[in-house]
């Protein structure tokens, strides 16, 4: 093998794992959040939600009622929610890893939540992934206000669902609610 042939193999295999620093996301509780930008929850268990917009990628303690990562999007070109340049966001079962992929790329990036670490490879499905209980919010509220809602819900083992939902577009008001308990994502 010649040299650079060697190299060309190097720099690929080099590629398929590229370590990234993650950038925390930058937002304000005054930040608009329009009908385009409605979040999209992507994960919720007992202990955690995951969810996107525009504005970034957020885990959310239930237990300590507050964000506890945070990752910008922009810097990533992951913030496009529709579209030629939608980023899909896939979450694990365990809520650990995410995978986020701009439909017009051939690379993702992976996040890992318990360790903070982000990388970029080459664009794989994830086949442990969370999704199976995922319910369209049209089924659970009244057709007037379905677009102060996150559009799907997750259906727990207890027959609660668990949604995002915002009343004056902003993201200092955008709350999470299972059952009868409401958390207010984004207060300071």
């Amino acid at each position: 093998m010649g040299l650079a042939a060697n190299h060309a193999e190097n720099t690929e295999q080099d590629f398929r794992q590229k370590t990234l620093e993650p950038t925390v996301s930058d937002w304000s509780p005054e930040q608009n959040i329009d009908t385009v930008g409605i979040p999209e929850l992507n994960y919720a268990s007992d202990d955690i939600v995951i969810f996107h917009g525009y504005f970034g990628l957020f885990v959310y303690d239930l237990d300590k009622q507050q964000i506890i990562r945070s990752l910008d999007l922009k810097s990533l070109n992951c913030a496009t929610i529709q579209g030629d340049d939608y980023c899909e966001v896939t979450v694990s079962t365990d809520g650990n890893t995410i995978q986020l992929h701009s439909l017009s790329s051939e690379n993702m990036y992976i996040y890992t939540v318990s360790e903070n670490t982000l990388s970029e490879t080459i664009y794989e499905s994830m086949n442990d992934r969370f999704g199976s209980n995922f319910a369209s919010i049209d089924d659970l509220v009244d057709i007037d206000h379905v677009g102060n809602y996150s559009s799907n819900a997750i259906q727990f083992d207890t027959g609660e669902y668990g949604y995002l939902h915002v009343s004056d577009w902003t993201l200092g008001i955008l709350c999470y609610a299972r059952g009868d308990m409401t958390y207010r994502l984004f207060s300071k």
